[in-house]
């Protein structure tokens, strides 16, 4: 078996950077050539040892299992700089998704089958540059097919920085985008909600010095009916994609419970509407 390291290692080095540049791209992470490369270099150092190891020694299936797979779930985190873990499970999983969407396109392009081999397919004689080709052109096709989904959906689920404005003071939060999210205050306006935290810090002396007093909004869940407190605030600025949308006199409920690590505000889905952000450049979320 004559196996060529050079190809072999340009082989995997080109495809794991196409992939992990459509991983970042689609989690919208700040793209950085220089992590990028260094973690497809780091893979093909992997890929490459591995399959030449395994040419002289087996490893039990499920260690082989888990070797190959834990590799894929792992390569993502040095690609990129990710504030939540939420952020690098998807991007992992787009990487994982991209791997086989790709690995699928060669299969069909140049499998063979084997008859003598109970009808599996063996993968060969794939040119290398044709390869690198087609790593490059998968990489550009699948960033221009997730763009225009992103682009036919009016209100998309995401995270915005967040600046709210109470008075003189001010907060930034992270706030997640909910289509789910349809509450209405006494005016029939959409409510946010916003971690306990967030509001402390920024009406801190207002609720707990009796100036403010709070109203009540109707909340109905799985688990039956409930009200949540609520506080109106002067302005919430919504940050998306380069462009801002302001909205005065916005009412913001308090939640129950601590939001997920990465949120601290729910922002309702009309507040989202790609219409309604103006500045320089960018869409919507």
């Amino acid at each position: 078996m004559v196996v060529y390291l050079d190809l072999l290692i340009l082989d995997n080095f080109c495809a794991d950077a196409a992939l992990l540049y459509c991983a970042v791209r689609t989690v919208k992470g700040e793209v950085r050539w220089r992590r990028i490369l260094l973690a497809a270099a780091l893979g093909a150092a992997l890929g490459t040892g591995y399959a030449v190891f395994t040419i002289f020694f087996s490893l039990p299936a499920p260690l082989d299992f888990f070797v190959r797979w834990g590799v894929l779930f792992v390569l993502p985190l040095p690609a990129a700089s990710f504030r939540y873990k939420r952020t690098y499970a998807l991007c992992s999983l787009a990487f994982v998704g991209y791997m086989a969407a790709l690995a699928g396109i060669l299969t069909a392009l140049f499998a063979r089958g084997e008859p003598a081999a109970g009808g599996a397919y063996a993968v060969y004689g794939i040119p290398s540059g044709v390869l690198v080709a087609g790593c490059a052109l998968f990489a550009v096709l699948a960033e221009r097919v997730v763009r225009r989904l992103a682009a036919r959906v009016e209100v998309v689920a995401c995270t915005c920085r967040v600046v709210l404005c109470a008075g003189e003071r001010s907060v930034a939060v992270s706030g997640f985008v909910d289509t789910g999210n349809r509450l209405r205050d006494r005016r029939g306006r959409p409510v946010a909600v916003a971690d306990a935290r967030v509001l402390a810090a920024l009406w801190a002396e207002r609720l707990y010095g009796g100036r403010t007093a709070p109203e009540t909004v109707a909340v109905r869940t799985v688990n039956g009916r409930s009200r949540l407190s609520a506080v109106r605030i002067e302005r919430m600025e919504i940050y998306c994609g380069g462009r801002v949308h302001t909205i005065e006199d916005v009412t913001v409920a308090l939640s129950p419970t601590p939001l997920a690590g990465e949120y601290g505000l729910i922002l309702p889905a009309s507040f989202a509407r790609k219409t309604d952000f103006y500045d320089s450049g960018g869409d919507g979320c």
